[in-house]
């Protein structure tokens, strides 16, 4: 079979085309047919070894996918050849024909879910749950107050589309997004947020304070740390949290701005999840899919021989994207 395959360390030119070996399933295992595979940021540190936890190559990328059951191990169940599921992660990665995946990280996708959207599910949307429900979960106080104001910042990327969606569940909540286009300002609004502003728009946030009515925002999903985290506290309610989802460098911080609103500054690692949080994750995508709330939103679909561009525009994305990037299958 086919794979993209980093030998060395480098920029996206290192991503290249190869012939390996098909896997073979272990006895927990499911071999899957690769439709589509999602492209996420920490890929693209992973191939540069920018990344805290160095991979071992040679690797082939790829934790999100989509596609159809080739085949199963001997302890598996519940499957069927030719069944549709997305991935929540493999052992071999999903940017290839074929890719290997412990059967706790195969699940069924419903027939109003294409399989482009499949492979937009697994990090945007299983961080999104993460980072509102576990590490940003509100406290008591916040409970209190009878509204929870949550300000996406960065909302038309693909964690940010599933977080607007992920938030609509949440009771007595008010849902704020940030983009950078037009075209991103209406998707957000048309994805759950009940107001959105521009973020290369000189003062937007103190229209973000001003939305929440002066109080501030009790939990802030942040994408790009480095650049919004000083400016992000002066917006937030007293006691309120801020999830760094995204980081891309250093920057000059007083914690004093911490200090005078009680402020949490914490960080969101999916791979950090522990079982019972991923179970309630993975629980919560399945039934957003079979209900409809979730609906993942594909800004572009790239063939798998041109993984490289796709790793340019997942980092800057061309203007007026909004979701999810994903490789598509190759031709056999």
């Amino acid at each position: 079979m086919q794979a993209i395959v980093v030998s060395e360390f480098g920029g996206p030119e290192v991503l290249r085309v190869v012939n390996v070996d098909k896997p073979k399933p272990g006895p927990k295992q499911v071999l899957v047919k690769i439709q589509a595979a999602g492209v996420n940021p920490v890929e693209t540190y992973k191939r540069a070894g920018a990344y805290a936890a160095a991979v071992t190559l040679p690797w082939t990328p790829g934790s999100d996918g989509s596609g159809v059951v080739e085949e199963l191990g001997s302890e598996t169940s519940g499957l069927s050849v030719g069944d549709r599921v997305w991935l929540s992660g493999t052992t071999t990665g999903t940017y290839a024909q074929y890719a290997l995946a412990n059967i706790s990280s195969v699940h069924v996708l419903p027939p109003n879910i294409s399989f482009q959207q499949g492979a937009a599910l697994n990090v945007p949307y299983a961080t999104a749950y993460h980072a509102l429900h576990h590490i940003g979960r509100p406290s008591e106080r916040q409970f209190v107050t009878g509204n929870l104001n949550i300000f996406v910042h960065g909302a038309s990327g693909g964690v940010g589309i599933a977080a607007l969606q992920l938030a609509k569940s949440i009771p007595n909540v008010t849902i704020i997004g940030s983009a950078g286009t037009e075209t991103g300002i209406q998707g957000i609004l048309e994805n759950g947020a009940h107001y959105a502003v521009n973020h290369r728009e000189e003062g937007y946030m103190q229209k973000v304070l001003e939305l929440t009515g002066g109080r501030g925002v009790d939990i802030l999903l942040e994408m790009l740390a480095n650049v919004n985290l000083a400016n992000d506290c002066k917006v937030m309610a007293v006691g309120g949290r801020i999830c760094v989802i995204g980081n891309r460098g250093t920057l000059e911080f007083n914690p004093r701005d911490l200090m005078s609103k009680r402020l949490e500054v914490r960080g969101v690692m999916l791979f950090q999840a522990t079982p019972q949080e991923k179970e309630e994750i993975y629980n919560a995508i399945d039934k957003g899919l079979v209900d409809g709330s979730l609906k993942p939103i594909v800004s572009g679909a790239y063939p798998l021989k041109d993984a490289p561009q796709s790793h340019v525009d997942v980092i800057s994305p061309p203007k007026g994207t909004l979701g999810k990037v994903v490789l598509t299958a190759w031709e056999e």
